[in-house]
C-alpha cells in the first residue's frame, strides 16, 4: 500500500487572516491582496500582504513567490515579530524543492517566535510544527509525526484558542493513523475535525471530508463514502476550478471500484489527475495513478495499465520511495502476465523479489551491527570492572603498607608494644586475607553469573533473530515464489482452450492461495509485525484475538503499558504470554481465559487464569513441561518472579512479575 501524506501548510499571516489553504476563489483572493498592497501605508501591512501573495504565487510562479517573500522580509527588517515570521514563509517556499532548507527555516522561525507570548505567535508556531511533522511523514517517520503533532502543534493551537486550526491538525493525525493501518483510530480524528470545521473555511472542511472518505473505503463503510461524496459535491459546486476536486474524484473512483464499476472508476481517477494543482500536485497525481492501475488491471486493460506504470517508473520522485517501487514492480509483473508476455512478467517479478530481498538484507545488516555494538559495549564494561577491581586491590595493599610502617615506627619505642602490635597486625592481616579471598570468590561468582546472563541473552537474541530471518524468508522468499507460480498458472488458465484443464488449473490456484495464507500465518506467528510496528499492547491484543475461537474465549485487559519498553524486553514478554496462552488453549483445553497485563514504573505484571483441566505442579517441578521451562527461563532473564497455582480439574492461575 502506498503512503498517504497530509498537505495543509498553515501559517498565521495577519491578525485577521489565518490560512491553512488558499480560499477556493483564488483569483478574487489575489485581487483583494493586490488592492491592499496598493492602498496600505504601513510597512507591517505591506509585509504581511506580500507574505500572503507568496502562497498564491507558489503554485503558479515559484520565482514570483520568492520575490514576494524577499520584499516582505525587506519590509519586516525593523519589525522583530514579522522578521521571525518571514522564516516560516521561507520554509513553505522550500517545502517541495529542498526539505533540508525548509526544515532549517521552520526551526529558526520557531526559535525566534518562542520569545513572543501572543495568541498570533502561538498559532504561527503551531502551524510551523505541523509542517515540521509533515516533513517527518514524508520521510516515512509516522511515529515522529504523531509525536510532534500531539506534543507540539496541538498544545500550541489550544494556547492560541483557534479551533479551526485544531480541526485541520486532527485531519493530519487521522492521515498518520491511516499510514499505520489504524483506520478505526483515524476515523475518530476525522470525525472530530469535521465537527469543528463545519463552521470554518469550506476548503478545510472539503479536505477533511476527502480524507475521511478515503479512510471509509479501507474500513469498508461504503454507505459513509456515499454520504461524504454527496456532501463534498455540494460544497465544491460553487468553485468549479478548485484543486480540491482531485481529492473528490479520488474518493469517487474508490467508490466505483467497490461497486465493480471499474470503467467509471478509471474516468474518475483521470478527472482527478486533470484537476490536481498546487505545490502538492505531483504527490496527488502519483496517488491517483496507483489507484488507476488497480482498476485497469481489474478491467484486464493491461496495455493501458503498463502505460500508466511506465509513467510512474519514469517519475524519480515516486520511485525514490521503496514502497512505491515495490508496487510498480509487482503491478508491472501482473500487467505483462495479463498480456501473456511471460518473459517481461518474470523480469518485473524478479525486480520485485530482488528489491524485497535487498530491503530485508539491509535490515538484517543493521540488526547484526546493533548486536556487534552491544557486544563491544559489554566488553568495555567488563574491562572497566576489571580495572576497578585492580585499583581496589592496589589501594588495599597501600593501606596495609602504611599500617606496617606505622607499627614498625612504634616498635622502636616499646618492645612490648611492638610485640602486641605485631600480633595485632598478624591477626588483622589474616582477616584481610580471608576477606580478600571471600571477595575474590564473590567476584568470580558474579563474573560467572554475568557470563551465564550474557550467554542466555545471546541465545534468546539469536533465537529471535532466527525467528525473524525465517519469517522473512517464508513470507518474502517462498511467498514471492508462490506468487510467481500463481501468475504463471493464471496465464496458462486464461490461455487454456480445454475447460477441464482450465478448471483443474483454477483448483490448483485456489490451493496455492490457501498455502500462501497458511504461510503468512506461520510467518506472523514466528515474528508478529505488529509487535515491531505498534508496540507490545497491540501485539498482545492481536495474539489473543488470533487464538480465540467458538470453543475458547480470551478476556485481555491492559493497564498502563508503556510504549517505551526496550524492544528485546517487549519480545520476551510477548513470548512469555504466547507460551502461556498456547498451553492454556492446546494443553489445558480451557474454554475461558482471563489475561491481565499491567505496568507500574519499571515493574511489569502478568496474570492469567483459565478454567482448563489443570496439572500437577510437582510433575512440572520434577523436570516435565518444556513450555513452562521456557517461561521460567525468560522470567529469570528479566529478573522476575513466577507463581503457579494449579490442580487437576481445577484450572490454572499464573502470576508473573518482571523488571523492564
Amino acid at each position: 500500500m502506498h503512503r498517504f501524506l497530509f498537505f495543509l501548510p498553515v501559517l498565521l499571516l495577519v491578525p485577521y487572516f489565518a490560512l491553512a489553504q488558499l480560499p477556493l476563489d483564488h483569483e478574487r483572493y489575489a485581487d483583494s491582496l493586490n488592492t491592499i498592497l496598493k492602498t496600505a501605508t504601513s510597512d507591517s501591512l505591506k509585509a504581511r500582504t506580500n507574505f500572503m501573495l507568496t502562497y498564491y504565487w507558489m503554485s503558479k510562479d515559484p520565482q514570483k513567490a520568492k520575490e514576494c517573500l524577499e520584499e516582505g522580509r525587506r519590509l519586516s527588517k525593523n519589525i522583530p515579530y514579522l522578521d521571525a515570521l518571514s522564516y516560516a514563509h521561507e520554509g513553505y517556499v522550500y517545502y517541495v524543492t529542498d526539505m533540508s532548507k525548509s526544515e532549517a527555516a521552520y526551526k529558526k522561525a520557531d526559535s525566534m517566535l518562542s520569545r513572543f507570548n501572543s495568541k498570533e505567535a502561538y498559532l504561527a508556531r503551531s502551524n510551523i510544527w505541523v509542517n515540521l511533522a509533515v516533513i517527518q511523514q514524508r520521510q516515512d517517520n509516522d511515529r515522529e509525526y504523531i509525536n510532534m503533532m500531539l506534543g507540539k502543534a496541538i498544545p500550541l493551537a489550544l494556547k492560541a484558542g483557534d479551533s479551526i486550526i485544531l480541526g485541520s491538525q486532527y485531519v493530519g493525525l487521522g492521515v498518520a493513523f491511516m499510514n499505520t493501518d489504524q483506520y478505526e483510530k483515524a476515523e475518530i480524528y476525522f470525525n472530530k475535525a469535521i465537527l469543528i470545521l463545519k463552521n470554518g473555511q469550506p476548503s478545510r472542511l472539503i479536505a477533511a471530508y476527502n480524507r475521511a472518505g478515503e479512510n471509509y473505503t479501507y474500513l469498508g463503510k461504503y454507505d459513509k463514502v456515499k454520504e461524504v461524496l454527496d456532501k463534498t459535491r455540494q460544497l465544491l459546486a460553487p468553485y468549479p476550478e478548485s484543486e480540491l476536486y482531485a481529492g473528490y474524484y479520488m474518493i469517487e473512483g474508490l467508490y466505483f471500484q467497490h461497486e465493480g464499476k471499474h470503467n467509471q472508476a478509471v474516468n474518475s481517477f483521470v478527472k482527478g489527475i486533470a484537476t490536481a494543482n498546487g505545490p502538492n500536485k505531483n504527490y496527488v497525481i502519483q496517488e491517483l495513478k496507483f489507484y488507476q492501475v488497480k482498476s485497469l488491471l481489474a478491467l484486464k486493460e493491461y496495455k493501458k495499465a503498463i502505460n500508466v506504470l511506465q509513467s510512474l517508473a519514469a517519475d524519480e520522485e515516486a520511485m525514490s520511495m521503496d514502497n512505491s517501487r515495490l508496487e510498480v514492480y509487482e503491478s508491472m509483473a501482473a500487467a505483462y502476465a495479463g498480456t501473456s508476455q511471460m518473459g517481461e512478467a518474470y523480469s518485473w517479478l524478479k525486480k520485485f523479489s530482488l528489491l524485497n530481498d535487498s530491503l530485508h538484507k539491509a535490515q538484517f545488516r543493521r540488526d547484526i551491527n546493533e548486536l556487534e555494538i552491544k557486544y563491544q559495549n559489554a566488553e568495555e564494561e567488563r574491562q572497566i570492572v576489571a580495572l576497578k577491581a585492580k585499583n581496589t586491590q592496589v589501594q588495599l595493599e597501600a593501606r596495609n603498607n602504611r599500617l606496617l610502617a606505622w607499627l614498625m615506627a612504634g616498635g622502636f619505642a616499646v618492645l612490648l608494644l611492638i610485640t602486641i602490635l605485631i600480633w595485632l597486625y598478624y591477626r588483622n592481616n589474616k582477616k584481610l586475607l580471608a576477606q580478600k579471598e571471600v571477595n575474590h570468590r564473590q567476584q568470580i561468582k558474579e563474573m560467572e553469573q554475568q557470563q551465564r546472563l550474557q550467554y542466555g541473552q545471546a541465545i534468546l537474541q539469536g533465537e529471535e533473530q532466527e525467528r525473524r530471518r525465517l519469517a522473512r524468508d517464508l513470507h518474502d522468499g517462498l511467498g514471492g515464489m508462490l506468487a510467481g507460480v500463481k501468475i504463471n498458472l493464471s496465464g496458462k488458465a486464461e490461455n487454456s482452450s480445454s475447460p477441464d484443464q482450465k478448471e483443474e488449473l483454477q483448483n490448483i490456484i485456489t490451493q496455492l492461495d490457501s498455502s500462501v495464507t497458511e504461510l503468512r500465518r506461520i510467518a506472523h506467528n514466528m515474528m508478529p509485525v505488529n509487535l515491531i510496528k505498534f508496540g507490545l499492547q497491540t501485539a498482545l491484543k492481536d495474539l489473543c484475538e488470533s487464538l480465540m475461537s467458538e470453543q475458547t474465549k480470551i478476556d485481555f485487559q491492559a493497564y498502563g503499558i508503556d510504549s517505551n519498553i526496550p524492544e528485546q524486553t517487549q519480545i520476551n514478554i510477548y513470548r512469555i504470554v504466547q507460551e502461556m496462552l498456547t498451553n492454556a488453549v492446546r494443553h489445558a483445553e480451557a474454554r475461558n481465559i482471563m489475561l491481565q497485563c499491567s505496568q507500574n514504573n519499571n515493574t511489569f505484571y502478568i496474570t492469567q487464569e483459565d478454567d482448563g483441566k489443570g496439572f500437577d505442579i510437582g510433575a512440572i517441578d520434577s523436570g516435565k513441561g518444556i513450555g513452562l521451562a521456557n517461561i521460567r527461563n525468560r522470567v529469570g532473564f528479566l529478573k522476575g518472579k513466577i507463581d503457579i497455582e494449579s490442580a487437576k480439574g481445577e484450572g490454572t492461575t499464573i502470576n508473573i512479575e518482571l523488571q523492564c
